[in-house]
This record gives structure tokens, C-alpha cells and sequence, in this order.
């Protein structure tokens, strides 16, 4: 299991919601439940946001957002991870090519072997989600070829914090917490 001075990675191209994913963890992880009001007025990371998550009063779990205008450096932030986050807005199907081929060509990294990652259909509350025939992109069994059984697959929505408590559970996984 890796230390807890290991962060979590959270990637994903931009707008896809990391920030308020982000968010919404912190919240969850201070007060024990998901809030039905958070602060959801986001602009778009230009850089890294680093957040500690308590998990008991002396350790602390560290998640670093990278924003997705930061793509062509996300390699790096890979190294010293203890797993990845990758979040994909499902309602934006004009991003989805170019998200499944920056996903892919992490998953191929040296520096993702043996990582726990998780590959995170976000905004599920939109209007209109694509349905999973128009998601083929992403090609799970590619990823998982690379990753093996290191990948988990899950929807949520940052916004209204369904299944965040899952995304904590997998996280605190991770760890072995």
C-alpha cells in the first residue's frame, strides 16, 4: 500500500468538474455527509490545486488537481502518486474523443504501473448524459489491458454529490484505509 505522503492524482480535460469533485471530497471528508449546497462556482484550474483531506488528527489524505490547461505536464504529476482520478464530463460529447485519447495514452505511462486508477463519468445529473453506445471511446478493455485490474469504473455528480461517498470510499482504498 502506498504512504499517505503519496497524493491522489485528479486529471481530466477541462471543464470536466474536477474542481468541484475536489470540493465536494474536501466537504465530505470534514463533515461526514454530502452537503446539498456547495460552493459550485468554479473557474477553470490553470495550475495545481492541493487539498488535505483529514482522516483521523494526525493523517491526512492529499489530493492534487491538475488543471486539464496542464495536460502536456500531467506525466510528471504521476510519479509520486499513490493512484489517478480521471474525471469525464458525460454530458459533453464534443470532448470525449480527446479525453479517451489523453486517458489512453496515460494509462501506457511507466509511471501508472500497478496505480490504482479511476475512470470517472461525472455530471450524471446533466440534462442529457450520453449513453453508454456513445462512451465506446473510451474503450475500457484497452485501459484495462494497460492497467489490469488496477482500473475502477464509476459514475457521480460533483454538483449534487451523488456518489461521491464511493469516490471516498475508492480513495481511502487506495491506502488501505
Amino acid at each position: 500500500m502506498p504512504e499517505l505522503t503519496s497524493p491522489i492524482v485528479i486529471l481530466g480535460s477541462q471543464g470536466s468538474g474536477k474542481t468541484l469533485l475536489s470540493r465536494r471530497l474536501t466537504s465530505l471528508q470534514r463533515t461526514g455527509e454530502v452537503l446539498p449546497d456547495i460552493d459550485a462556482d468554479v473557474v477553470p484550474s490553470i495550475g495545481v490545486d492541493i487539498s488535505n483531506l483529514p482522516i483521523d488528527k494526525t493523517r491526512n489524505i492529499q489530493i492534487k488537481e491538475v488543471g486539464g490547461a496542464m495536460m502536456p505536464l500531467w506525466p510528471t504529476y504521476l510519479k509520486g502518486a499513490a493512484g489517478l482520478i480521471y474525471v469525464v464530463d458525460i454530458a459533453d460529447a464534443s470532448q470525449l474523443a480527446a479525453s479517451a485519447t489523453a486517458f489512453h495514452h496515460l494509462c501506457t505511462l511507466p509511471a501508472m504501473k500497478d496505480k490504482p486508477t479511476l475512470l470517472l463519468w461525472n455530471k450524471t445529473d446533466a440534462p442529457r448524459v450520453l449513453p453508454d453506445t456513445e462512451t465506446v471511446a473510451f474503450d475500457a478493455a484497452r485501459a484495462g489491458a494497460a492497467l489490469g485490474d488496477n482500473l475502477t469504473t464509476m459514475r457521480a455528480s460533483a454538483l449534487d454529490g451523488s456518489n461521491t461517498q464511493a469516490v471516498m470510499t475508492w480513495m481511502r482504498g487506495v491506502y488501505g484505509l
